[in-house]
């Protein structure tokens, strides 16, 4: 099975729902204006313009103009380690928060050359290493825009107290991220990042404007959903995945969150 694929979205073809990804992926906007939703930043796309997405982000598609053009190309977990494998960890974090490349050179240059050879290699059926080849391109765009960051430093004007609410709230999104199957409650977090529960609530709050137990719940469900819609594992199974107790006690959380069970979300999904 493949671990790789390029395909073309448009206004006609995107899912407009908010959704959770198992991949990730490089889109790169050749016309046409969309605004989207990563996480909980808001990100303008007007052509030509790169953006990257990453296994666990929750993405929704605010507006697409009827001009927009997207080629993406999409990878599995496993295919994004390898390509980025000698970037620093701190510099793979700040690929994260400025994920919208702004590189004009880099884009015109170096990623519309990748998309255009990777194009052919997934539309010429005879080729059988498309997913190794996808990985070195990409190894390439992530060098290279790591590059870029670490040359050309944003000036940050905040002071050192915002600073601190922005690195932990970003902490908090990263735990959520990574421990959302055992991690139900606030306390979890506050404890993982050793602040108190109240003190998470005012970071949270600060940038949100609303309490951390939502944003957790929020981020479950949708990861519960894309559970739900592309894996065969049965309610009992996905339970223990996401440390319930049991089924009853998945089923009851789905419910209260969403107005249906799990199994008629994943029959309404299914038809």
């Amino acid at each position: 099975m493949n671990e790789t694929s390029y395909s073309i979205v448009n206004s006609g073809t995107i899912d407009r729902e908010a959704h959770a990804v198992n991949h990730g992926a490089i889109l790169y906007n050749k016309s046409g204006k969309a605004t989207v939703r990563i996480n909980f930043d808001l990100w303008q796309l007007t052509a030509p313009s790169v953006i990257i997405f990453f296994p666990g982000d929750v993405v929704k598609w605010e507006m697409m103009d009827s001009e927009f053009v997207g080629h993406i190309i999409r990878y599995s977990s496993d295919v994004l380690r390898t390509a980025s494998i000698n970037i620093e960890h701190t510099v793979y974090e700040q690929l994260r928060a400025d994920r919208r490349c702004g590189y004009p050179a880099l884009i015109s240059e170096v990623v519309d050359s990748m998309f255009r050879t990777l194009h052919f290699f997934f539309t010429e059926g005879h080729y059988a290493m498309t997913d190794r080849i996808t990985t070195l391109h990409l190894q390439a765009f992530f060098l290279g825009y790591y590059d870029y960051l670490r040359s050309n430093p944003r000036p940050d004007n905040r002071d050192r107290a915002t600073l601190r609410r922005e690195e932990l709230f970003n902490r908090f999104m990263e735990l959520l991220t990574t421990e959302y199957r055992q991690g139900h409650e606030v306390n979890y977090y506050a404890d993982r990042m050793n602040i108190s529960r109240k003190y998470l609530g005012i970071v949270v709050r600060g940038r949100m404007d609303m309490p951390p137990k939502r944003i957790i719940d929020g981020y479950i469900i949708l990861q519960l959903k894309l559970a739900l819609r592309t894996s065969r594992r049965s309610l009992k199974q996905l339970a223990h995945d996401f440390s319930f107790s049991d089924q009853s006690a998945l089923t009851r959380y789905f419910r209260d969150h969403t107005g249906t069970t799990p199994q008629q979300y994943r029959e309404e999904r299914a038809g």
